[in-house]
């Protein structure tokens, strides 16, 4: 076999043992700089060798002997000197300055390009020292750290930056064409997160690169063409924002991106038999439509065609989370306890935009449902959302029948955001809402209306049929991430189902669009005495 070929090899088998050496490191030094310093040594020693032609039958065994024989030299001049690490090698001086070993005028812009791309415990004893003019006793001072320890990190980070400024760096193609992403998520998310972490391109192409593929902060570095300082800054906030974890010296995105093959194939299951399904969904729905108004909940002029955006919407969420496998509990603890989840989207041009989406603000005493409906309808926002106080003030009014003549100042205040909204008042004061009323009583009547029809049985075989097939599609495009999230990730994508049914009723006329898409209140629900559903 060609050397060239077996080099390469030998290389690419060594780079699978980089973190087993590290820990084998950090165990034996007990010291996350010191065990890295060693596992440079020892890296540089295997690589040394393969350059130079070795090719061991057993690559691990010798890795491992190389590995034990430079933690022996460690501990040997750790002894002789237990403060400061290879001090002869090193012979700083603090009169040595940058432009008299390292760098001419010429090299100036590579050592700035090096200095942006070493991490952060190197680079800011560098700058302190040559370019800041400190002297050792300081930087050791300010840093808590021995003399020796900030002497042996000068001689690595000079070697670094040496090995560096001779390289020819490759920058991954995101450094010039970064990519996009969206998301989906579900649970409550008072803190912002996870949304206000990913508003921004760079987090954004950060966790598409650490998707699956553990890096270290200079290798995402490099591989979005950012200086280290501001990529250990973003890498912060992601981690802050549970969406990147630590592994070792690695980060790897915490959640599951589905890619653009596997968005396409979810997208040909989710409309596989659609025609019958949808079928099946206005057959419930026209059947049971009569029984529903007369649990009273429509309380103004909204007709058949306009309930029936909610009542299709809601029956194919119902039958969605009868299924065993269904499932809302992600499955990352987050550190403030707030209990999301998230799913993040490759960009791909669907055939047809299956976004929708189920949004809730309320609390025990009263909630607004309202669902987002995609494609081009123009009702993805209609008339907006109520908020928490929005949403309690209305519930309390219906539930305690109440005119708009009681209303106290701050009241009428509230009541100016909802009127002509979601609600509007007769000319005797009495609030008549424009949405769908429910209480915990009607809630469970309509679901058992539903569950009670003849072809229920037959939509939920269907629906669990897609659940089953869309595991199988998110199976062969697993990862470690996906393997602790796949029914989570399931239970998410199948929503898609909502959209696929609607493009499917509208099309064949059985779902009629409003005349005034931008201010319908169809598909909003308040619950005047239970949780948000």
């Amino acid at each position: 076999m060609d050397s060239t070929i077996i080099k390469e090899r030998l290389f690419k088998e060594f780079t699978t043992h980089i973190e087993a050496i590290f820990y084998f490191c950090l165990k034996k030094t007990g010291d996350r700089f010191e065990a890295e310093e060693l596992s440079s040594d020892i890296a540089l020693n295997v690589l040394n060798a393969i350059k130079k032609g070795t090719e061991p039958e057993n690559f691990p065994a010798w890795m491992w002997k190389i590995a034990r024989n430079r933690y022996s030299v460690w501990v040997d001049k750790k002894n002789r000197n237990p403060d400061v690490c290879d001090i002869d090698e090193i012979e700083l001086q603090s009169n040595i300055r940058v432009s008299d070993e390292i760098i001419h005028s010429e090299e100036l812009a590579l050592l700035r390009r090096e200095l942006a791309f070493i991490s952060s415990e190197y680079r800011n004893i560098v700058v302190a020292f040559y370019i800041d003019d400190r002297k050792v006793s300081d930087i050791a001072k300010s840093l808590n750290l021995p003399e020796g320890t900030v002497k042996s990190k000068l001689f690595r980070a000079r070697n670094l930056l040496k090995e560096g400024m001779n390289m020819s760096r490759e920058f991954g193609v995101r450094s010039y064409k970064p990519e996009n992403i969206s998301f989906c998520a579900s649970g409550n998310q008072p803190s912002g997160y996870p949304w206000k972490a990913v508003e921004r391109t760079i987090p954004k192409n950060i966790l598409l690169e650490a998707s699956s593929n553990p890096s270290t902060a200079e290798e995402l570095a490099i591989a979005l063409g950012i200086a280290l300082p501001y990529m250990e800054e973003e890498i912060e906030l992601l981690v802050k924002s549970t969406l990147l974890r630590r592994v070792g010296s690695k980060y790897v995105t915490d959640f599951y991106i589905v890619n653009k093959e596997c968005h396409l194939e979810i997208y040909n299951v989710l409309n596989k038999e659609c025609e019958k399904r949808s079928e099946i969904i206005h057959q419930i729905v026209s059947d049971t439509l009569s029984q529903i108004r007369e649990l009273g909940v429509v309380r103004n002029v909204t007709t058949d065609d306009e309930l029936k955006w909610w009542l299709v919407l809601h029956l194919i969420d119902v039958a969605i989370m009868s299924l065993d496998s269904y499932t809302m509990e992600y499955p990352t603890k987050r550190e403030n306890d707030e209990t999301w989840g998230f799913v993040g989207y490759e960009d791909v041009e669907l055939p047809r935009n299956i976004s929708s989406g189920h949004n809730g603000y309320g609390d025990k005493n009263g909630c607004s449902s309202f669902y987002k409906i995609g494609g081009d309808y123009g009702m993805w926002e209609r008339v907006g959302e109520m908020n928490v106080e929005q949403s309690g003030f209305l519930a309390d009014v219906i539930r305690s029948n109440r005119n708009k003549s009681t209303f106290t100042e701050f009241e009428l205040h509230i009541w100016q955001s909802i009127d002509g909204r979601f609600a509007h008042s007769d000319k005797n004061g009495k609030i008549i809402p424009d949405i769908i009323v429910l209480d915990n009583i009607t809630y469970m009547k309509v679901n058992e209306i539903h569950k009670s029809h003849k072809l229920y049985g037959d939509l939920k075989n269907n629906v669990k049929m897609v659940f089953e097939d869309i595991i199988n599609v998110l199976k062969k495009y697993s990862t470690p991430i996906l393997k602790e999230q796949l029914f989570y990730c399931a239970s998410i994508e199948i929503f898609g189902l909502r959209m696929v049914t609607v493009h499917d009723l509208v099309d064949t006329g059985r779902l009629i669009i409003p005349e005034e898409p931008d201010k319908s209140t169809v598909a909003m629900a308040l619950n005047i005495n239970m949780p948000c559903v």
